[in-house]
């Protein structure tokens, strides 16, 4: 009771420091809580995203079990039942628990024949003459509830004949009468291993939700399927044939034991994706490998009583796949997130210990008076619990409403955490400083002053630790790196290094190192530029450099050199990987279409198509050339593709693309002058670009088979890399030389192109799409031949569309603006950073600068003063970021995987490379900040001083 006066009084006098103290308060607790329920967000919606896109058999738990009747039992078809197989499904639904959740209302269960059963009746359409169709026999639950009757009458649950004779019947969709050819009424045989089992049609049916799960779980019950299948031996053709389902009565799956491989039990639930969570994936895949062959799986055999069942891997192979991507971006979330918390922590110390300086005589006087240290504390902690407890609440509040999803305990742990330390900082800051009377002492000077023994060795401590830390980081990255090829997102991203504790607090680690050093640095360029300010002439330089010689306290100088280093550190760094990303995105677009725009035909081209893509708008520049693959170089072991095009056109977007440029008169077979060379005559070698596995292959000159021409080529350049090809082995030629070396070949279809390579800055896809689309329906409108239909397919690929295609996933796009929200947050409490030490400094600077004005001090000597002053701290520390974010780019390289957050197929892997862009804009913004504080207090000064000197 005797505390409340005090603390109201206190807060009374100073209400701008206690509504600034909640609001920071209330913007931590709110970003503490709702980041770790972002993140959860995030990845349950990449999950359920990820259910939403797979096949059906990927969003089901599906089992089957043999149904073979027991040689012990006197009822051989017990098991196949309705009865029997009711029990069986709820025994499947009862195995399946949490995290797993079905939607047990939609499950479809059954019995049927285990395999295939052919049919050799004449009217069945048989693709491949010599290959019967094959018949499954379904008895499904609810048949009537799912299909409606078009005609004729439900199946008989009754059977006739003896076993090797039976006679069933059964109805089928629509669908499959007419691709069968059957009708009701109709009737065929099914060959079974005693015998033949005739299937009568009785009715014709549809389903009354063709999209469900009932009707799509098991293969070909709304249609029939055509299966392809190989024969084993060379040469051999493909096979094909039909495969179709007809429904039986459940009562009469008995009959499904007479056919080959007997009966077959099956279940398939459909999961309820709407309830998962990305935090449950561990114990989802725990579940469902027990269901397969843990515990659950024995108990499942046991209540079923048929033998192994077997579970369907499709839902766990999604969910690994999908925490394989999860791991791989788990560091970069993780390295912004520790960066965001080590800012966030050095900002709330930061307040605390101006805080407790600012009150340094009020509390130097409670001490000298007799006050003991608990309840200094005490009172303290009253008054900015007073403040920050409804501020903590607030912002926790707001953070839960602003991210309605996600775990709610690590949320408020963290919201706890941040509300701790900002409350505890001022009374432990005020106990430390204030542990026995002190007398005022002025500050010490920067450079002659001595540093302690104890702050020696605990830097020292801490410098030994971070080094050790990041040699073991290294050596891991470089082992780690060794093994995955050459930065291979799959590779970097289940090695160990994924979601690594040590590799996301590398940038931190670095930073404190860093800072430490610089402590002890500082000094040294202060006393390079103190001697020559010494012997100049004008007063500014030197007492500006005098001012910051004389060391400001701790807060002012320690934490906001640690919280700027953090934050300039993961702001570059993280700038460089959101770069990387964005242009390793551009690479492999680039990469896969080889220009802008592609445009394939399956044959040639249409004469007529060049020209009129050319009046496309934003079309800069056209390449036609023929590609011929499965050619074949003497010496090499694999085919090539070999690609004849126009030399001048394809030279320059092989420039354009950065795809293995070359100068174009290498490849037309001219000299520098454009004169012919010895080897473009006639019948002599064509110049080749050629990549390095063909190069490897060939000696001087090679012989190059393509359909209908062999001809020679020397290799005169070899590129890793070419527009027209996306693999690796390939060997490009220009058309001009084809056809000097070689005249028999100019008009024929080896030089017809057969591809459009296009460039240009913004191409009108739309009206790019309806060239391509006239032309090809023009094509194939000049005749019914199977050329011309050929020539009419053509294919259009845009790199702007290709580029979309890699940021679309909810995983990769979330990851990337979780990682950019988070280092823009550690550069906004950063700034915070630098304000607080600015404001700490304020009063003495505007007072001595009002004290030089009645003195004299024009204004601009008093903005240089200042800047003079406060800068060299936050230039050398700006300088210090770049260069711990730029050595954090080679030591991170090898634990980082981009390709996975790129979402670039693994053909073309995204490294981490340093960005001068990025690394220069968090410095720049740093120094713009503080330069235009130093000049608002300038300006304030003035304006004070010119209020006092004016005259009455």
């Amino acid at each position: 009771m005797t505390h409340a006066p005090w603390i109201w009084t206190r807060l009374r006098s100073a209400p701008g420091a206690a509504l600034a103290f909640a609001a920071l308060l209330l913007v931590t607790a709110c970003t503490a809580a709702a980041l770790p329920r972002a993140v959860d967000a995030y990845e349950t919606d990449a999950l359920r995203d990820a259910f939403a896109a797979a096949p059906l058999r990927d969003r089901l738990v599906s089992g089957t079990a043999d149904a073979q009747p027991d040689a012990m039992a006197n009822d051989a078809d017990a098991k196949v039942r309705p009865s029997a197989v009711d029990s069986s499904a709820r025994a499947f639904q009862n195995a399946i628990r949490p995290p797993l959740r079905t939607h047990r209302a939609d499950a479809a269960y059954g019995v049927h024949n285990r395999y295939g059963a052919e049919s050799e009746d004449r009217r069945f359409p048989r693709p491949t003459p010599l290959r019967n169709p094959q018949t499954t026999l379904v008895a499904q639950q609810g048949l009537a509830d799912h299909s409606r009757l078009l005609e004729g009458r439900m199946p008989s649950p009754r059977l006739a004949g003896k076993p090797g004779e039976r006679q069933v019947e059964a109805v089928l969709t629509e669908p499959t009468a007419r691709r069968m050819k059957l009708a009701t009424g109709d009737s065929f045989a099914l060959r079974g291993p005693s015998g033949d089992m005739t299937v009568k049609v009785t009715g014709l049916i549809a389903p009354r939700a063709p999209g469900s799960v009932y009707w799509n779980a098991e293969e070909s019950l709304r249609r029939p399927t055509l299966i392809s299948m190989k024969p084993p031996g060379p040469g051999s053709e493909p096979e094909h044939f039909w495969h179709f389902s007809v429904f039986i009565d459940r009562a009469a799956a008995p009959a499904l034991l007479d056919l080959k491989g007997g009966a077959e039990l099956y279940w398939h639930q459909p999961l309820a994706t709407g309830d998962l969570h990305a935090y449950d994936i561990p114990g989802l895949k725990d579940a469902l490998t027990s269901l397969a062959t843990g515990p659950e799986a024995t108990r499942l055999e046991k209540a079923v009583d048929s033998g192994p069942v077997r579970v369907d891997p499709g839902a766990a192979e999604l969910l690994t796949r999908l925490d394989d991507e999860r791991a791989a971006v788990a560091p970069l979330l993780l390295m912004a997130a520790l960066g965001l918390a080590t800012t966030v922590l050095t900002v709330m110390l930061l307040w605390g210990v101006l805080a407790a300086e600012r009150r340094g005589a009020e509390l130097e006087l409670l001490r000298a008076r007799g006050g003991s240290l608990a309840g200094i504390a005490g009172r303290l902690l009253a008054e900015t619990a007073a403040v920050g407890l409804p501020a903590a609440l607030a912002g926790t509040g707001l953070g839960l409403l602003l991210t309605p999803s996600g775990r709610t305990g690590h949320a408020l742990l963290l919201a706890t955490a941040v509300t701790a330390v900002a409350l505890l900082t001022l009374p432990v800051r005020a106990a430390l400083a204030h542990r026995r009377p002190q007398a005022h002492s002025g500050r010490p000077d920067l450079l002659h002053g001595k540093r302690s023994r104890r702050r020696t060795v605990l830097e020292l401590t801490v410098l030994v630790l971070v080094v050790g830390a990041v040699v073991a980081l290294r050596q891991r990255g470089v082992s780690s790196g060794s093994g995955s090829g050459s930065g291979s997102g799959s590779g970097s991203g289940s090695d160990g290094d994924t979601g690594d504790p040590l590799l996301a607090a590398a940038p931190v680690l670095l930073a404190v190192a860093v800072a430490l050093l610089l402590g002890r640095l500082y000094p040294l360029p202060l006393r390079l530029l103190s001697r020559p300010a010494a012997r100049g002439r004008g007063p500014v330089a030197f007492l500006g450099l005098a001012r910051a010689a004389r060391a400001p306290s701790a807060a002012v100088a320690g934490l906001p050199l640690l919280a700027l280093l953090v934050a300039l550190t993961v702001a570059s760094f993280g700038g460089t990987v959101l770069t990387g990303i964005q242009e390793g995105r551009d690479r492999a677009a680039v990469t896969a279409v080889g220009a802008d725009a592609r445009i394939e035909a399956a044959d040639s081209l249409p004469g007529e198509l060049p020209s009129a893509v050319r009046d496309v708008p934003g079309v800069r520049e056209v390449s036609a050339l023929r590609t011929v693959d499965s050619s074949t170089v003497d010496g090499a072991s694999e085919t090539v593709t070999v690609v004849i095009a126009e030399p001048r056109a394809y030279a320059r977007l092989a420039a354009h693309t950065g795809l293995g440029g070359y100068p174009e008169a290498r490849l037309s077979g001219s000299g520098q002058n454009g004169q012919s060379s010895q080897n473009g005559r006639r019948g002599g070698a064509v110049p080749a670009l050629v990549s390095p596995e063909v190069a490897d292959s060939m000696g001087a000159t090679a012989s190059v088979s393509v359909p209908g021409f062999e001809f020679t080529v020397r290799p005169e350049l070899v590129r890793e890399t070419t527009p027209a090809v996306r693999g690796d082995h390939f060997v490009v030629l220009s058309r001009t030389a084809v056809e000097r070396a070689h005249p028999e070949a100019a008009g024929t279809a080896l030089v017809a192109p057969d591809t459009l390579l296009l460039t240009g800055g913004s191409l009108d896809g739309g009206a790019l799409r309806k060239v391509v689309t006239e032309s090809g329906e023009a094509r194939a409108g000049d005749g019914a031949s199977a050329g011309a239909q050929a020539a009419a397919e053509l294919t259009l690929q845009l790199r702007a569309d290709e580029r979309a295609s890699y940021s679309d996933s909810v995983l990769q796009s979330g990851a990337e603006r979780l990682y950019l929200g988070a280092v823009l947050a550690a550069a906004a409490y950063s700034a915070l950073a630098v304000l607080l030490s600015l404001l700490q400094t304020a009063p003495d600077r505007i007072t001595l600068l009002a004290r030089l004005r009645t003195m004299g001090l024009p204004r601009r000597q008093s903005r240089a003063l200042l800047l003079i002053e406060s800068l060299p701290m936050y230039v050398l520390t700006a300088a210090a970021g770049v260069l711990t974010a730029l050595a954090a780019v080679p030591l991170l390289r090898p634990g980082i995987d981009l390709t996975t957050l790129a979402g670039t197929p693994d053909s073309a892997p995204v490294t981490l490379g340093a960005d001068p862009l990025s690394l220069a804009l968090p410095t720049l913004a740093l120094l713009t900040l503080a330069c235009a504080a130093l000049l608002a207090q300038a300006h304030l000064a003035a304006r004070k001083t010119d209020l006092r000197m004016e005259p009455l």
